[in-house]
């Protein structure tokens, strides 16, 4: 009988030193895989902190409500338009008064262009910023770049909760930072109205769609018939983006679109009084940038001819367009 309670004890002990055993092998290896992350971070590009910058970064998100002046409904302001720009100071915080992440924050990410936001941000190499809930696990908020074939990547994370406006829910906001190429930033045509039913090269428009994660300097791009180029200028000097998956106008006459279909906030201007040589009955329109450029050729056959439709693309890079009712701003 001794025998056998000696032989249980033994057991006992053996379970216990090998489950002492195994925690301090985990612990181990947790400290070599961060180390391992630390060195691949750091070390191997000692001109450049990728882990301290994505722990600033993540700090400042999570830091505070953010703050533009004085306000901190710093989501509810234009970037891209008007007199308001991140150049003059922003304090990008995603938190709401109870100090959680906020949807319209969050969304409102989309408002700054790359480069911009990385600057502020204080962060030299490429840059991510996601936030995906757990139940349901889905990405909730998505800017910058696409760090899945970088070959040196660093990322800090926080759990925290994520308010959708009517439901709270616990999510994890992720930072990379990381080599590679910065994010695809091509824009395309969406609807046209070649036509209108007011006549008049000032009637005529183009809707163009950004469908990245990052706003677009529009007035980088030029538009063209087959007579003529047009640049997209800003009013006094300013900086005009179109917001991620956002969609702007160009037109001759800003004025005259937003009195006819209300008052958009990202209509723009071709530099002068007609987009390209205005557009005819049958006609080629080019959006372009450097070596990119969206082509759409068409004729009255396609339809909206003078009867106050447009012609619309099924998706942002689809072939197909067909006539349909105007929806400027809608894609």
């Amino acid at each position: 009988m001794r025998r056998e309670l000696n032989r249980d004890e033994n057991a006992v002990t053996h379970v216990i030193e090998f489950t002492i055993a195994l925690t301090v092998f985990v612990l181990i290896l947790q400290a070599f895989h961060s180390s391992m992350d630390y060195r691949i971070g750091i070390d191997l590009d000692n001109n450049d902190n990728r882990v301290v910058m994505a722990r600033e970064v993540i700090s400042e998100l999570t830091g505070s409500q953010g703050k533009v002046g004085e306000a901190t409904n710093w989501e509810t302001l234009e970037f891209g338009t008007g007199s308001v720009q991140l150049r003059n100071g922003v304090t990008v915080g995603l938190l709401n008064s109870n100090g959680e992440l906020d949807s319209a924050k969050c969304k409102a990410l989309g408002k700054f262009p790359y480069t911009a936001l990385r600057t502020e941000l204080e962060v030299e190499a490429q840059l991510r910023i996601e936030i995906r809930t757990l139940v349901p696990d889905e990405s909730v908020c998505l800017w910058g770049g696409d760090a899945s074939a970088s070959s040196i990547s660093v990322k800090s994370e926080r759990y925290m909760l994520y308010n959708d406006g009517t439901n709270t829910l616990p999510a994890l906001l992720t930072v990379t930072v990381y080599e590679g190429d910065p994010p695809v930033s091509n824009i395309y045509l969406t609807e046209i109205m070649y036509n209108p039913s007011s006549s008049g090269a000032n009637y005529e428009w183009v809707e163009v769609y950004n469908p990245n994660t990052i706003a677009i300097y529009i007035s980088s791009w030029t538009i063209s018939d087959l007579k003529e180029k047009d640049s997209i200028v800003p009013e006094d000097d300013e900086t005009i983006t179109i917001p991620a998956k956002s969609a702007g106008i160009l037109t001759a006459s800003p004025t005259i679109f937003k009195s006819t279909y209300g008052d958009y906030a990202y209509v723009f201007s071709v530099e002068d009084t007609s987009i390209g040589n205005g557009l005819d009955d049958k006609d080629n329109l080019t959006l372009s940038k450097n070596s990119f450029s969206d082509l759409f050729s068409y004729t009255t056959d396609k339809g909206a001819n003078a009867n106050g439709k447009t012609l619309t693309r099924s998706c942002y890079n689809c072939d197909d367009w067909a006539e349909a009712a105007e929806s400027a701003g809608t894609v």
